[in-house]
């Protein structure tokens, strides 16, 4: 993968990482961006990776590569997933 292509994958998670905070706690955009730059500074993670971890554990493929992820938002997502779950079962 390019570089270019390579941003633009990362640019894409990151918005729908933003967008997955702004759905669970009613952030703005600015606020849930925020969020993600405190967790890397929190945690030495780069942005695009911890971006990536959230949408994993959001979307229920997480891994132990997502532990830090799941660390600050596992709590969060997970009541939710199981009430999601359960509505459709």
């Amino acid at each position: 993968m390019n570089s270019r292509a390579a941003d633009d994958t990362s640019r894409q998670v990151i918005d729908i990482a933003v967008g997955i905070l702004i759905g669970l706690r009613g952030y703005s955009r600015r606020e849930a961006f925020d969020e993600l730059v405190r967790v890397v500074h929190q945690t030495g993670v780069g942005l695009g990776s911890l971006a990536t971890g959230l949408v994993a554990v959001a979307t229920g493929s997480s891994s132990a590569d997502h532990a830090e992820a799941f660390a600050a938002w596992g709590e969060l997502i997970g009541p939710r997933r199981r009430a999601a779950l359960s509505a459709t079962a």
